[in-house]
């Protein structure tokens, strides 16, 4: 992974290196693996672990699994993430596209790049980055974060696994999000 030339300032930077370093702490199988990172060629790298796979919600759809078989691979999501925060880490961009699930059935998440480090009392900074569908409402709102983020983002990703589509399928205008930020969104 680049840091792409027009991301070179210094707010990118510093978020691009505050990825290595959090992928650096964690080593959980079920989270892709750090490498190696640097800055060579006039912008900054991330070398992690190929995955080969596809989208969780694909993966289950193209295997067929029934209930039981996604609920154990969401299962094993979990854990990844449980594992993440155990390190202080809060994702803040859980959705299907950086859930990846390998031939061989074991689910990665990857993409930290939107991810906060909480400091020791538990407290994030606001975070702009998201993806509106899977954002919770504080989030939408733009306000404090916390693991809870990711807790709701992961609970958006096991009722599209198990229902076949998300809760606001048809739902992503501005107004349906504002809705939602404000809680009143309609199921």
């Amino acid at each position: 992974k680049r840091l792409h030339a027009h991301r070179l300032g210094p707010e990118h930077q510093a978020r691009f290196e505050r990825e290595q370093r959090m992928l650096a702490a964690v080593t959980h199988p079920g989270i892709v693996r750090w490498l190696d990172g640097g800055f060579s060629g006039g912008s900054s790298y991330l070398t992690m672990e190929l995955v080969e796979g596809e989208p969780i919600t694909t993966y289950c759809d193209r295997q067929r699994l029934g209930v039981a078989d996604r609920l154990k691979l969401m299962a094993d999501v979990c854990e990844a993430v449980q594992s993440a925060h155990q390190h202080l880490i809060v994702h803040l961009d859980l959705k299907p596209s950086n859930i990846l699930v390998t031939v061989g059935g074991q689910a990665k998440v990857l993409d930290f790049g939107t991810a906060k480090l909480m400091d020791d009392t538990g407290a994030l900074t606001a975070t702009q980055q998201l993806t509106p569908l899977y954002a919770s409402p504080e989030r939408l709102r733009g306000g404090d974060v916390s693991i809870a983020c990711d807790v709701y983002s992961l609970g958006l990703v096991l009722f599209e696994l198990l229902a076949g589509a998300c809760p606001f399928a048809g739902r992503e205008s501005i107004v349906a999000v504002a809705e939602r930020a404000a809680g009143d969104a309609a199921y």
